[in-house]
């Protein structure tokens, strides 16, 4: 539902900027992209993204309007949609912070008032702020004040650093898959110069800029980082269907990505199992039944019964990952022979990753592996293994 409501929206906001067909193409392309960037596992940016959308199209509408100031009360649930969405990821404060500044711009414009715009500015900085301090009272109020400031705020400056060759690989390949879609930000930036008196052409192009700027600030952790750029560059292409040889290059391109997506998605299965390996996991567990601990592996195990309060950190990287060693809150080690003094029945790893592995959690949980479990399934892909131990 998340992508096709944002198809819609980008849709609807192509149509300001382009014939309907080129803003039906340019949706169909954002649905498209996303398998580029493992976004069909449903990564966060594939759900805020909706309400970006939402956002971005409650201004354009009103800027659609010739002649009418932009209304406080679009304004301001546009702020609060931005404000959702950081709940979500805070990466969205960077298209929030310009679309908070876009508008207040556009309403001095028209008033010239000083004091109009401290006044916006506040109202505005206030929507956004507001469900992040709904969300801080109610955790103060229980008593975990402190957790939610270090989950939120200090454990991002933690993480550690990924290595330089792996950043390099990481920045080249976003940058090869978003190159194509440039000469649809070129064209609706020239279009923004040569109508200046549509204003649809350059917010929509100081949007795609600044998802991209926002992207860059933040760092690229990971491949479906760069999703959020998917849904502006994708709308930025819609004006290329005013010529042909923009409708031969935007028609050719979502053909590309489309299969480049599917063929993405069938090496993914390859790579690392299906619905049938994850069921043959599961049939394995019902002939013992007990607690999960997913070291290395796919953390949907633990929506099945097998499901068991092992840790409050139950998301896997917190403990293989090197660069999440500071940036948990939590002793890794310690909370691993916490996890392990339980006596989970299963355990479920991968092949060591060459890259990023924190080895002396892999060294101490394979101690325990191998004097008290036994491999009892393993799901052999071209590149990585997941392996499931019961605990003898």
């Amino acid at each position: 539902m998340a992508v096709w409501g944002t198809a819609w929206l980008l849709f609807r906001m192509g149509q300001t900027i382009a014939p309907t067909v080129g803003a039906f193409v340019s949706a169909l392309l954002y649905v498209a992209l996303l398998n580029l960037s493992l976004g069909e596992g449903g990564q966060t940016p594939i759900f805020y993204n909706l309400l970006v959308a939402g956002a971005v199209a409650l201004i354009l509408r009103r800027l659609m309007r010739p002649g009418q100031l932009l209304q406080t009360r679009d304004i301001l649930s546009a702020m609060l949609l931005f404000g959702l969405a950081m709940q979500i990821k805070y990466t969205v404060v960077f298209e929030g912070i310009f679309v908070g500044l876009y508008c207040v711009f556009h309403r001095f414009l028209a008033s010239r008032s000083l004091s109009g715009i401290l006044k916006d500015v506040s109202l505005l900085a206030g929507a956004g702020i507001l469900p992040t301090a709904i969300i801080f009272t109610f955790y103060a109020a229980l008593g975990h004040r402190s957790e939610w400031i270090f989950a939120n705020l200090e454990s991002i400056f933690l993480r550690g650093h990924v290595p330089t060759k792996e950043i390099h690989h990481l920045q080249k390949r976003m940058l090869v898959d978003i190159l194509p879609l440039i000469p649809g930000l070129v064209v609706t930036g020239v279009l923004a110069h040569k109508k200046a008196s549509e204003p649809q052409y350059l917010y929509l192009t100081l949007w795609a800029c600044t998802a991209g700027l926002g992207i860059v600030i933040f760092g690229g952790w990971y491949v479906h980082y760069i999703l959020p750029l998917y849904a502006p560059l994708a709308l930025t292409c819609a004006p290329l269907w005013y010529k042909k040889a923009g409708r031969i290059w935007v028609v050719a391109l979502l053909c590309v990505v489309s299969l480049i997506g599917q063929y993405s998605l069938r090496k993914h299965r390859l790579d690392h199992g299906d619905r049938q390996t994850f069921q043959a996991m599961l049939n394995v567990m019902k002939q013992a039944p007990g607690c999960v601990f997913v070291y290395q592996g796919p953390p949907e195990l633990y929506d099945t019964p097998y499901w068991c309060p092992l840790t409050t950190h139950p998301f896997p990287g917190h403990f293989h990952e090197a660069v999440e060693v500071h940036a948990t809150g939590i002793d890794v080690m310690l909370e691993l022979h916490r996890v392990l003094s339980k006596r989970p029945e299963y355990i479920v790893t991968q092949d060591e990753f060459p890259v990023n592995e924190n080895r002396a959690i892999r060294k101490e949980l394979f101690r325990e592996i191998y004097a008290s479990y036994e491999l009892v399934y393993k799901f052999q892909g071209p590149n990585s293994s997941i392996y499931l131990y019961r605990h003898t």
